[in-house]
């Protein structure tokens, strides 16, 4: 595992958490405009390489981009970072890819004892609020997937707008290690890679997971409920005489 600079606390708790690690090739930053554009400026540089995925943390943002262009809200004391995980397959299953991630994240939160959701598609709440988002891509070259890459922020020591929360106010402590989390977002990160292929699994763990109290923009809740998520990912809403089928892709 190439280490450079802060690098080495995280893959001390890889070590530890993970045992058996894939490679990573880990970059700090200690400032950015975007984790997600220095990933593309690094892997336009540099092909990424089977076995050796990499991401790039960094400890502020200063202009993220979440989903549908809006503001990521980005300052010290949370986790930004983006990865890059290495494929070369043309078998990926890239329409779950988001629930297969999503699922392991709140595996790996409720393994702490924190009760949280998902919000379809590609959202983290405890209670109302947002604890983690996260942006999937898949990057392909003709039938192949080349590798798969994620934006995830994580509020853990950070000052949150009034829609979200920190780790820190839902445990009730500042004594937060960062390190660790970050090493357990990326085991998230390979572990949704794993199981992807056990695709009932990920559908299943979804809808156990799935937070039906927040319909997608443009949907009135007095008219509209979501049902659930279907057996390719999608979401189901339905009204008194309606079916309908949303597509994350």
């Amino acid at each position: 595992m190439k280490v450079i600079g802060s690098a080495a606390k995280t893959v001390f708790y890889l070590k530890k958490i993970q045992g058996q690690y894939p490679t990573w090739r880990l970059l700090y930053k200690i400032k950015c405009k975007s984790t997600e554009n220095e990933l593309t400026n690094l892997l336009g540089y540099s092909e990424i390489k089977k076995n050796q995925p990499v991401a790039i943390i960094a400890r502020e943002q200063f202009s993220g981009v979440g989903q549908n262009s809006k503001t990521w809200v980005s300052p010290k004391g949370g986790i930004w970072l983006s990865a890059a995980y290495p494929i070369f397959s043309e078998e990926f299953a890239f329409q779950i890819f988001n629930l297969s991630l999503g699922i392991k994240l709140c595996e790996m939160l409720r393994q702490e004892n924190i009760n949280v959701c998902l919000k379809w598609p590609n959202d983290i709440f405890f209670g109302s609020k947002k604890l983690i988002g996260f942006l999937p891509r898949v990057i392909t070259r003709g039938k192949e997937i080349i590798y798969v890459r994620v934006g995830i922020g994580m509020n853990v020591l950070n000052y949150t707008p009034s829609e979200g929360i920190s780790l820190s106010k839902v445990l009730k402590t500042k004594n937060i290690n960062q390190y660790y989390w970050t090493a357990k977002v990326l085991k998230a990160f390979y572990d949704s890679i794993e199981c992807h292929k056990n695709k009932e699994y990920v559908i299943k763990s979804a809808n156990k997971y799935l937070i039906k109290s927040f319909l997608p923009s443009g949907y009135c809740p007095h008219k509209w409920k979501i049902k659930d998520i279907d057996s390719n990912g999608n979401l189901r809403i339905e009204n008194e005489t309606q079916l309908k089928i949303i597509r994350r892709f």
